[in-house]
Order: C-alpha cells, then sequence, then structure tokens
C-alpha cells in the first residue's frame, strides 16, 4: 500500500497528491510518469511526475477528475490514505542538456508535469521563458514554484480574467518572433500540443511534446500507447512519452483517442444521474421517490450456468448479477417511508438504507450497512430463503414482483470493498470477559462477530477440522463456494475472535470445564442438530443406504467427488432415489447427479407445494434432470442377497386435512410401485446430537432432545452463563434464523456480563445494553505511558511508542513482555500481541512489568528459585559425573538453561535470587522418582525429564489451590508454563541424543 502524504485542492476538480514511494522517488527524472491503481477493481492509470523528493521518498503528482477514477481519487482519499499500486518511474526522461534558450509551455493540466523539466533545464544553466494557460484565473495554479525557476514567465487564461488573454500558442508565437529560442517543450492537451507544433514548424524551432495517451500496463506490454512518429511506430510507455513534434501524427492520434468516447459520454451521463439521486436521497431525504407504475414490473434475472454443463460439475450456479443488474434492480426500490421489509429480516439489516447506497454506486456504503447487522452478506445472500422474509414483506410485492433483495445483498457482499478490519480495543474498565462460542456454524460465528465488538474475548471451539459448520458440510459448493465462507470467516478471525477446530464440546471439554477450568464467564451453545432422521422401515441397515448428513459431509467436507485423488470414496451406482422434499434434499439430488448418477429421483409425501425446499431449487432441480415423486411415500427398501440395495417400494399418498403447521397430512391409498434404484438418502431433517448434552448435567432439554432456551428473547438455557440458539434449540432450520439467535444470544451475554453476572438476565436488561465505543487511534495513544523518548509514532501492531522515525521498530526501548492466555508462557522481547504462543498457539497479550506483593506471591517466586537451584545443581553434578565428553557439555548446556531461566525470572519479577547450593544427584533422582543409574548415559535425560516433570506438576498443583484470578494463581499458571517448556526441550534433545543428532541447546 502506498500513502498519500499530502493532499491540495487546486479547484473543483483538480488537487495534488504527494504519495510515499522512496523506490520511485530515488528513480524518478523529469518527463516519466507512473501507474496508480486504487484498489483491486480499479483501473490503471497513467500519472505524469510533477514532482519528486528522493530524500522524502516522494511523488507529486497533479491530477483532474475528468473520469470515473480521477473523480474517485478526489472524492474519496484523503491525506492518510492509502491506495493499492503505484508502478514507475515509466518511460523515458527528457533529455535534458545546455541548449541555450528553452521555451516550456503546460496548458490546463500538462501545468504540473511541465514543472520538474522547466527546473531541470534552467538547473543545466540554460535561459528560461515559461508559458502556462488556463481556462480562467480559479484555475491557476504553481505560478510562484514556476517564477522561482524562470527567467520570463507567462501566465495566460482563456477568458482573461488573470494574465494575458489568449491561448498559449499566441505567447508562443510572439517568443519566437522577438527572441527565437533553441528548443520548445510543450505539455498539455492533444490539440494544443499539435498547435503549438504548427506553430514552432515555420521557425524551425524543435519542439517537443508529451504523449501521456490511454495506457493499460505502462510497460510496452499492451501497445495501447501506439503512435506513428516519423513514420514509425513508438510506445509512448517506453521509448516516450517524449517526443519530436513535428514528427508526431496527431491526426492519428486524435482518432485513436475518440474510441472510448461513447463509453465516457455515458459514464459521464450516469455521473449526472447519480449526483441528482444522492441529492434526493441523501441530501433531501426523500423517500417513496418513485411510483409503482415507473417500475419494471419483475426482478432482474440472475444469470445462471446453463442446466447441461453445471450438472456436470459443480461451479456456482448462480453466476450472480454484473454491475448494471445490480444497479437495475436496486432502481425497483422505492425506498418506503416505513420500510416493512427489515422487519421481515432476523438479523434486521437496514435493507432501503444499503440499496440506498448501492443506487448511487457508493458499494462500500451498502456493505458498511450490511455488516452492520450481518458479517455474512456473501453467503445469506445465496443461501437464505429471502422469499419467505424480506422479500415476502416487501411494499411493492403488492402489485409486481419484489425488489430482488438477496441478490443485491449478495452483489454488495462480492463486489464491494470492505473496510480493512482490525480487532478492536476498549478501555480496561470495559472489557466484558471470556465468552465461549460451542460450534462455528451460522448462530456460533454471529454471536462471535457481536461479542468481539461489545469488547469480550472470544473464542469459538468447532468439532470437525475447518470452520463454518453447517455451512461447510451441508451445502454444496455450487450453491455456496468454498473461497466465500473462507473470506467472511477470515473477517472474523481479523476482528479478533480465535477459532480452535478439532474440538469436541462434550468430549474434548465440557460446558463445566469451559467455564470453571478455562475460566470462561460465559458460553454460547450453536452446535447445530447433526443426528439424522431415518424412517424405521425395513432395509435401511443396507450399505448404499446414506443419510444427508454423511452424503453431503463426504462430498463437501471430504472432497468425496474427487475420489482418488483425495483419499474419501462416495458411491452412488446409476439410480438414486432422495427421500424429502426440502434444501437439503434438493443438495443430494443435485450432488448426485453431477457424480455421474444416471437416474436420480425425488421422493416426497406430500405435494410440490408442500415442498419444503424454495422455488428456485425446485426449478434448478428440474432443469438438470431429476425425477419427481410427489406424493410418494416410502414403504421399504428392497436388498439383494448380497446386502445390495436394488430398489424401494413406494405407496401412493392423497393429500387429507391440513396439520398443526397447516400443511395437509398425506393419507395412504393402498396402491404401490416399486422403483429399481442402487442407492437411497435420508432428506428428512435432523435430531440434537446428544453428546453435548450428556455431559452437561442440569442443561434442560425438550422432548425432542434440542436444548430449552429463550428462544426469540435471550437464548439462556436453564444453566447460569450458557446460552444456545441456532438449530440446537429450534431444530433445523435457516441460516439466517440461526444467526438471527446468535445475534440475540451475543446481546443477552453482553448484558449479563456487564451486570455482574446476574441470572438470570432479562430481556428489559438486553435490549437495555449499550455497546462500548471502541477507542479512536487518538485515544489509544492518549493512554499510552508518558516517555520523554517518545516521537508521536506508534508501533501498528502493540500499539507501543516506537523509536526515531524508523515506523517499522518496535518498541521505544520497551521491555516487552507477552502471556498466553491458554497456557499462561510469558515470553519476553517479541512484539507479536496478535500472533500466537510460540508453545501452544494461544492468544498472546501484553502485560506489564510488575512486582508479586503479598506473602503468598513472593512464597511462589521463592519456590520456584529453589526448584531452579536444584535442577542447576543436578545439571552441574551429571555434566561432572557423565562420562561422554558430548554428554558433559550438553549438561553444562543445561546448567547455563536454568541459570538464565532464574535471571529471567529475577528481571521479570524484581526478585533477588538465592544463592546456589548443591543438590546429590541420588537426592535429585529419588525427588524425581526415578531409578539412578548414572552408569546409562540417557537415564540422566530422563532424569532431568522427569525432574522437570515434577516442578510442573508442583506449580499446577498450586496454582489450582490458589484463588482463582489470585496473583499468586497467575504467576503458579507461568511457572508451570515455563517448566513444561524445559520438558518439552529436554525430550527433544533426549530423542536427538539417541538418534546421534546435535540438540536443540
Amino acid at each position: 500500500m502506498y500513502e498519500i502524504v499530502r493532499r491540495e485542492s487546486f479547484s473543483d476538480t483538480t488537487f495534488l497528491w504527494e504519495v510515499q514511494a522512496p523506490d520511485v522517488a530515488r528513480a524518478a527524472r523529469a518527463g516519466h510518469f507512473v501507474m496508480v491503481r486504487l484498489h483491486d477493481k480499479a483501473e490503471r492509470i497513467p500519472l505524469t511526475v510533477a514532482d519528486m523528493d528522493a530524500e522524502r521518498g516522494t511523488i507529486t503528482m497533479v491530477i483532474q477528475a475528468l473520469g470515473k477514477s480521477t473523480r474517485e481519487m478526489r472524492d474519496e482519499y484523503r491525506q492518510g490514505n492509502s491506495f493499492l499500486d503505484f508502478v514507475g518511474p515509466l518511460g523515458q526522461p527528457q533529455h535534458v542538456e545546455r541548449v541555450g534558450h528553452v521555451v516550456l509551455l503546460g496548458g490546463g493540466l500538462g501545468v504540473a508535469p511541465i514543472y520538474p523539466q522547466l527546473r531541470a533545464f534552467k538547473e543545466a544553466g540554460n535561459r528560461v521563458t515559461g508559458i502556462i494557460g488556463f481556462r480562467g484565473k480559479e484555475l491557476v495554479f504553481w505560478e510562484e514554484q514556476f517564477r522561482k525557476h524562470c527567467d520570463e514567465l507567462i501566465v495566460c487564461t482563456d477568458d482573461g480574467s488573470y494574465g494575458r488573454q489568449g491561448f498559449v500558442t499566441a505567447a508562443l508565437e510572439d517568443v519566437l518572433v522577438a527572441d527565437c529560442p533553441d528548443l520548445v517543450v510543450a505539455i498539455g492537451p492533444l490539440p494544443m500540443m499539435q498547435a503549438c507544433a504548427e506553430t514552432t514548424r515555420p521557425h524551425g524551432v524543435k519542439t517537443m511534446v508529451s504523449l501521456n495517451t490511454i495506457m493499460v500496463d505502462g510497460t510496452g506490454m499492451c501497445g495501447s500507447c501506439r503512435a506513428t512518429v516519423g513514420g514509425q511506430v513508438k510506445f509512448a510507455c517506453v521509448d516516450g512519452p517524449d517526443f519530436d513534434g513535428h514528427q508526431v501524427d496527431f491526426k492519428e492520434l486524435v482518432a485513436r483517442q475518440g474510441r472510448f468516447k461513447v463509453l465516457e459520454r455515458a459514464a459521464n451521463d450516469d455521473y449526472a444521474h447519480v449526483c441528482k439521486l444522492e441529492t434526493q436521497l441523501f441530501d433531501e431525504q426523500k423517500r417513496n421517490y418513485k411510483k409503482l407504475k415507473e417500475l419494471q414490473p419483475k426482478q432482474t434475472r440472475m444469470p445462471e450456468r446453463d442446466a447441461k454443463e453445471r450438472a456436470a460439475n459443480f461451479k456456482e450456479v448462480n453466476l450472480g448479477y454484473a454491475l448494471q443488474d445490480a444497479l437495475q434492480e436496486a432502481e425497483r426500490c422505492i425506498q418506503c417511508a416505513r420500510p416493512t421489509c427489515i422487519a421481515g429480516c432476523p438479523v434486521a439489516i437496514d435493507i432501503p438504507r444499503f440499496i440506498r447506497h448501492l443506487i448511487v454506486r457508493d458499494l462500500e456504503g451498502a456493505l458498511a450497512t450490511i455488516h452492520e447487522a450481518s458479517i455474512f452478506p456473501s453467503i445469506c445472500g445465496r443461501v437464505c430463503p429471502q422469499e419467505t422474509q424480506c422479500e415476502a414483506q416487501c411494499i411493492v410485492a403488492k402489485k409486481l414482483e419484489p425488489v430482488a433483495i438477496g441478490r443485491l445483498e449478495r452483489f454488495v457482499g462480492d463486489n464491494a470493498r470492505p473496510a480493512p478490519v482490525t480487532p478492536p480495543r476498549f478501555r480496561p474498565q470495559e472489557k466484558l470477559g471470556r465468552v465461549a462460542i460451542c460450534g462455528s456454524g451460522p448462530s456460533g460465528l454471529a454471536a462471535a462477530a457481536d461479542l468481539v465488538r461489545y469488547g469480550c474475548d472470544v473464542t469459538v471451539f468447532e468439532a470437525l477440522h475447518v470452520a463454518g459448520g453447517v455451512l461447510r458440510y451441508g451445502i454444496p459448493s455450487f450453491r455456496l463456494p468454498r473461497d466465500i465462507i473462507d473470506r467472511e470467516v477470515r473477517r472474523l478471525v481479523d476482528l479478533g475472535v480465535r477459532i480452535e477446530t478439532n474440538k469436541v464440546i462434550g468430549k474434548t471439554f465440557t460446558i463445566r470445564q469451559l467455564l470453571e477450568e478455562k475460566r470462561f464467564d460465559a458460553a454460547f451453545v450453536g452446535v447445530g442438530a447433526g443426528s439424522p432422521a431415518f424412517l424405521g422401515i425395513p432395509g435401511e441397515f443396507a450399505g448404499q443406504v446414506y443419510s444427508a448428513n454423511e452424503f453431503l459431509t463426504r462430498v463437501n467436507l471430504m472432497g468425496g467427488d474427487q475420489f482418488p485423488l483425495r483419499d474419501t470414496p462416495v458411491n452412488v451406482g446409476k439410480s438414486v432415489v432422495v427421500i424429502g422434499a426440502g434444501n437439503t434434499a434438493m443438495d443430494c439430488l443435485r450432488v448426485a447427479k453431477r457424480l455421474g448418477a444416471p437416474t436420480v429421483r425425488c421422493v416426497y409425501r406430500r405435494s410440490e407445494a408442500e415442498a419444503p425446499a424454495r422455488v428456485e431449487e425446485l426449478r434448478h432441480a428440474r432443469e438438470e434432470g431429476i425425477e419427481f415423486f410427489f406424493l410418494h411415500a416410502p414403504v421399504e427398501i428392497h436388498v439383494e442377497g448380497g446386502g445390495n440395495v436394488s430398489g424401494i417400494r413406494v405407496e401412493e399418498m392423497q393429500l387429507g386435512e391440513p396439520d398443526e403447521k397447516g400443511r395437509r397430512k398425506p393419507a395412504a391409498t393402498g396402491r404401490f410401485k416399486d422403483l429399481a434404484c442402487d442407492t437411497v438418502i435420508y432428506a428428512l431433517g435432523t435430531k440434537a446430537n446428544p453428546i453435548l448434552s450428556r455431559s452437561t448435567p442440569g442443561l434442560a432439554l425438550d422432548k425432542r432432545g434440542n436444548i430449552v432456551a429463550n428462544d426469540g428473547g435471550t437464548q439462556a438455557t436453564s444453566l447460569p452463563g450458557v446460552f444456545a440458539g441456532g438449530d440446537i434449540v429450534t431444530g433445523g432450520a435457516t441460516v439466517i434464523l440461526a444467526m438471527g439467535a446468535g445475534r440475540r444470544a451475543a446481546r443477552s451475554i453482553a448484558a449479563y456480563l456487564k451486570s455482574g453476572k446476574q441470572w438470570p438476565v432479562t430481556q428489559e436488561q438486553a435490549d437495555a445494553f449499550v455497546p462500548p465505543e471502541p477507542l479512536s487511534e487518538s485515544e489509544e495513544v492518549a493512554m499510552l505511558p508518558a516517555t520523554d523518548e517518545f516521537t508521536g509514532l506508534v508501533c501498528p501492531k502493540c500499539h507501543r511508542p516506537i523509536e526515531g522515525d524508523e515506523s517499522y521498530v518496535c518498541c521505544a526501548g520497551a521491555r516487552l513482555a507477552w502471556r498466553c492466555d491458554d497456557c499462561g508462557k510469558v515470553s519476553e522481547g517479541f512484539a507479536f500481541p496478535y500472533g500466537m504462543c510460540p508453545s501452544c498457539g494461544g492468544t498472546l497479550r501484553s502485560v506489564d512489568e510488575r512486582r508479586p506483593e503479598g506473602t503468598a506471591s513472593l512464597e511462589a517466586i521463592r519456590t520456584a528459585f529453589e526448584i531452579e537451584l536444584g535442577g542447576m545443581a543436578f545439571y552441574h553434578r551429571a555434566a561432572r559425573e557423565a562420562r561422554d565428553p558430548s554428554l558433559r557439555e550438553l549438561f553444562s548446556r543445561f546448567v547455563v538453561m536454568e541459570r538464565e531461566h532464574m535471571e529471567t525470572l529475577a528481571a521479570r519479577y524484581h526478585v533477588e535470587p538465592p544463592a546456589p547450593g548443591d543438590l546429590h544427584l541420588d537426592r535429585a533422582a529419588l525427588y524425581a522418582g526415578v531409578p539412578n543409574r548414572p552408569e546409562e548415559a540417557d537415564n540422566l535425560f530422563r532424569i532431568a525429564i522427569a525432574f522437570e516433570e515434577k516442578a510442573e506438576e508442583f506449580f499446577a498443583r498450586h496454582e489450582k489451590e490458589c484463588p482463582p484470578g489470585s496473583p499468586e494463581a497467575q504467576i503458579y499458571k507461568e511457572l508451570a508454563a515455563e517448566e513444561r517448556e524445559h520438558v518439552a526441550l529436554l525430550a527433544t534433545d533426549l530423542a536427538r541424543w539417541r538418534a546421534g543428532k546435535p540438540g536443540l541447546l
């Protein structure tokens, strides 16, 4: 990234950027240009270097806001902002030498790039005349800078409002007649440079012009900037940009520049349209700004991959809106004064506001609006049933098709540039506590996102090897690409959420252990409902009868579609029957088709009208060749003698009276038929997985085994400090409903922690909770300890003062210490507060220097010194008694290790160590519980390891005996972590000793 260190406006359209780019500044010369790209979706813009400062490491450019990119530079980038790419210097520098009298002309924006050439010619000993021209007085800039280097300066304005009236060519003609120069250099619009060349031609004065034409790469690769000079093709970016104007074919250049006029005119018309809308929607706050009769009656069509093609691969089916599609659909939103769509969104996205930003092409503003309520726009825009939620309550839907809110949300999530994410920082008194999230599905991740923004330290525990839960294993990549999940989860991690995979709550840890041993202040359970449901009909035991969970997990999570390239097999045979007609059933059907099954059938006991799947999913499945058997119920799976599936018997059904959910009940007809198949997949929903509930005494469950929680309210369970949401509470539901539960739980957890853990937390407390405001950068700096050496610069990692002007050096001579939240290991001298603990991979936090106070803390340190002295004495004695010279040297290093550790403890806790004593080898072995056989070389290692293990056990035991959170408990935890590290070091060295390799020490 490149920082704008200075920005200056000369007019409404013309402005200056000074950019920090030391490498470019060192190499730049008069006549060079650079290529600028603002962000990953921006174009490459060629800009001529107006000035360079090698000492400061900066390049100066003067820019005119004419097109979309330069307007974006003017409107959205300020001093201190950064942009993505800055390439250069490019082109050939102007050939500057002492020639006598040189006239340099700059027209409009060309005034900026002519300046370094004018200065260079003056410094080379030439007599310099400057001629600069502008449309009017209000556009004049850099006049004083020019006068410093000009023997004569002529300022022209087209309207005569300042200086000499008329074009620069008239002033040039006068100079040619009165004091004919030896060289003319002209930079400006093509017509101006052509006119200058024709003015000097009769006088025979060499005239150089700068052809900074349309460029794409700026390195000679594209050939877009080709020009005919002296009958030969030249490339402005490599051979120029300065050429002899008398030899340039300007007619050809003007014609080439006209190739984008139609697009530029359309862009300018669009810009005027946007300005009008921005005034109406933002400045005037106009609502209901359109009548329904003005709207396109139907939704803008979603581009889709061809059905025949997509049925054979796992590429995404819905291709997403292009910009024009999104803008066309966004303008179907009438911006209701009383929008009802928000109430239909389970996470309450301000839908009209995000669409309002989209209408005026402010994609980043639209994304920021969505992020206030949802961190997953690209996911929810793909998989949420908007047609039954927000779109169902769209005002437009009363007369026309509703606004395609989900498609617009996806477009914004996919195409907007998210603001950089850093972990929010709060004042110490505003930190709420530590929260454990069980499960990294939609509810868990939504809760984590809000909690970390509320000031909590959040750790997510996931049973699988990747985060995402049902998003990963349950939804195929043709509906939800994996890179989308990765990107959304990565944003959460960037916010400061820690995710631990391969941790099964109920097995690896119980809820009680999280709250007591691991000292989390609250826990949220969002583990989903992962146990499959079966019918109990004959034949279910067969090997080719899958649950939807198993089938989709084998493909989505384990890559079964790539077997044997990937190790997990999945076999669908030639004919597949899927039982059920929800979205999961549609996923199974379409995956089976993509795995190569020629015949894939859906069997469902109700009619298509009652099918829970989205209408779009049903349509996609039918287009891909899926056969549907509605009003058919399975009664038996036929199994051959070898245990293989051979078919399924189904009974025709008819619809009777509505059930408790309003759906008509299927009734048996007594008519049966057999369908041949070799694979059956059950997609009948899921039940609660009992692993967590069985290990959590006192956790109330309903008759289905789901956790009883205040769903729709606080999400509190029967256990103090434990909250739950998502499918584990409601049974199988949608991603967005689970996210809504996670957000409600996060607010309740924050209110619970802020109240000092008063239980039960009430809805009133949750509603009244006001999230703290994160510290601004200036507030963070203000909270730093005062120091005479503070220069005003702050380390971007640890936010402490930094030395001198080296912005990457941390941290102003301070002694740095970082303690791991999990294992307690303290590390000195390394600045990685957002990195991982070198011992366990846990979260590191900065700790200040401290002195142990109180008898218990001092006793902990004294005990540590005694143990270290005993270890040092043992290693010293072992070094003397060892017969092997290399072993003697190694144990001498162990002595040094213990001595350095004592010095570290002394510096860390400001306590002087006692004088060394001695410890007999047999006493050390007895203490460690290891038989003493000094005649065996590696037995010395085993004694040493056992000695350190005893020390670790001693400190760990004393930590548990101390009051939780007390200073002495923390010290014992730190000391146990140190001994654990020593055990690992010694065990590694023993293994290397036995292998005949040098040790770590």
